[in-house]
């Protein structure tokens, strides 16, 4: 998605010259956004088990979002936001169980 490579370049611009903690949060806040821009205004069932399940989404796949802010080179970056990314879109689900989203990094 065209849109994680400008949360990247965004995060990676932000550990130039911020603090951490709060580059991680406002990543979490992108990508919980983008999720919501995503569901469209036009589903307010989607937008609301983004916004119900997306925290425990975050935490259960933490790791790999703590692992993409350390990464040492653009391969584990790419490597770890893979990761974090295709776990947290296939978390949030609907009433059936069947996921929201798909993550697919060529789209």
């Amino acid at each position: 998605m065209r849109s994680h490579h400008k949360t990247a370049i965004l995060l990676a611009s932000l550990l130039l010259t911020g603090c951490d903690g709060l580059i991680g949060l406002a990543g979490e806040k992108l990508q919980k956004s983008y999720l919501i821009e995503a569901c469209g205004e036009d589903d307010p069932v989607c937008i609301s088990a983004v916004e119900a399940q997306f925290d425990a989404c975050h935490a259960q796949h933490k790791k790999h979002w703590d692992a993409f802010m350390e990464a040492a080179s653009a391969k584990e970056e790419d490597l770890h936001l893979e990761r974090y990314s295709r776990g947290v879109y296939e978390c949030i689900v609907d009433e059936n169980g069947d996921p929201y989203f798909y993550y697919d990094p060529d789209a």
